[in-house]
C-alpha cells in the first residue's frame, strides 16, 4: 500500500471550489431565500415566496394577480431592498413575478379557524314580544321556524 504525498483538508478543497467556480459570490445572492420575511415584511412574504434566480434575475412566486400587479408597481424599491440585503459584490438585477395560487391556499388552511362565540341567554320578554307578533301566523310549523330563527339570531 503507497502512502499518500499529502493530505489535503476537505474545507480547504471547498473553499478552492467555491473560489474557482465564484459560488461564493452565488450563495450571497441566494440569502435572500433565506432571510425573505425579513427582506420584504410579513405581509409581502405571507403573499409571495422566491422561486429561484436565474443569472441575476429573481423569479417570485405570487399568490394572484393583484399581489402581482402591486409588487410590479413597487418593483425597483423592492429591488433595491433585497440588494440592501446581499452582500457581496453581485446583486439582483432584475424581479420577475409568476402567480402560483397555491400560496394563498397554503395560508388560508393554515389560519386557525375561529371559535364560534359562546350563546347568550336570549332575553324571555324579547321572546314573548317576537312570539306574539308571529301568534297571527296560521302555520304552526312556520311559527316553530321562525322562532327558532330569532332565538339563533339573539345570540
Amino acid at each position: 500500500m503507497v502512502a499518500p504525498e499529502k493530505i489535503i483538508r476537505i474545507d480547504s478543497l471547498f473553499a478552492e471550489l467555491f473560489k474557482k467556480r465564484q459560488w461564493d459570490k452565488r450563495l450571497a445572492l441566494h440569502a435572500v431565500f433565506r432571510d425573505w420575511p425579513q427582506v420584504v415584511g410579513p405581509e409581502i412574504a405571507e403573499r409571495t415566496e422566491p422561486q429561484v434566480i436565474r443569472g441575476t434575475v429573481l423569479w417570485i412566486a405570487v399568490s394572484d394577480s393583484v399581489w402581482m400587479q402591486q409588487l410590479h408597481l413597487q418593483k425597483q424599491a423592492l429591488l433595491e431592498q433585497i440588494n440592501a440585503n446581499v452582500q457581496g459584490s453581485e446583486k439582483i438585477s432584475d424581479i420577475r413575478f409568476q402567480i402560483d395560487a397555491v400560496l394563498g391556499e397554503e395560508k388560508m388552511v393554515a389560519a386557525p379557524q375561529k371559535q364560534a362565540a359562546s350563546p347568550q341567554p336570549v332575553d324571555p320578554e324579547e321572546q314573548k314580544g317576537f312570539e306574539r307578533l308571529i301568534a297571527a301566523i296560521g302555520d304552526a310549523e312556520l311559527r316553530t321556524r321562525l322562532l327558532a330563527l330569532w332565538r339563533k339570531a339573539h345570540r
